[in-house]
């Protein structure tokens, strides 16, 4: 019960809204946030372009690079720090899907960027609360 009041609060405290957003080509970046753009990491879009049951699945990525990438960006939302990620495939973009079947169906690069950066942030958290409350971490 413990480790889940611990994940419970590490995951308020780090799973802001506003931590992680994606933006299309005429979005301004935030002031207070870091941008990174999603063509500029080499082999992201190859990653993203297949299908779900592939791109989601991060610790099967081929490239050692582009999972450093994504990782570096969980690292800095859960070190507190926002994040603006500029995708190259729509001119505005504000809404990232929450529901599994939504993310299934997008097409935006940035948004699944987001998921992912998302997904790898939970797993950090969840490493986090187990360290805690007993010293050890399996996945």
């Amino acid at each position: 019960m413990e480790l889940i009041e611990n994940l419970s609060e590490l995951l308020e405290l780090k799973m802001n809204h506003e931590s992680i957003r994606t933006i299309g080509i005429k979005d301004e970046s935030r002031k207070n946030s870091y941008l990174v753009y999603v063509n500029q990491v080499d082999g992201l879009k190859v990653i993203l372009n297949r299908n779900f049951d592939e791109w989601s699945n991060f610790d099967s990525w081929e490239s050692i690079s582009v999972q450093q990438w994504i990782f570096s960006r969980a690292l800095e939302v859960f070190r507190g720090k926002k994040i603006d990620i500029k995708c190259d495939c729509c001119e505005h973009n504000d809404l990232i899907p929450n529901d599994f079947e939504s993310i299934k169906k997008e097409k935006c690069f940035g948004k699944k960027s987001s998921y992912i950066i998302k997904k790898v942030l939970d797993e950090i958290v969840l490493a986090q609360a187990r360290r805690e409350s007993d010293g050890t971490y399996s996945a």
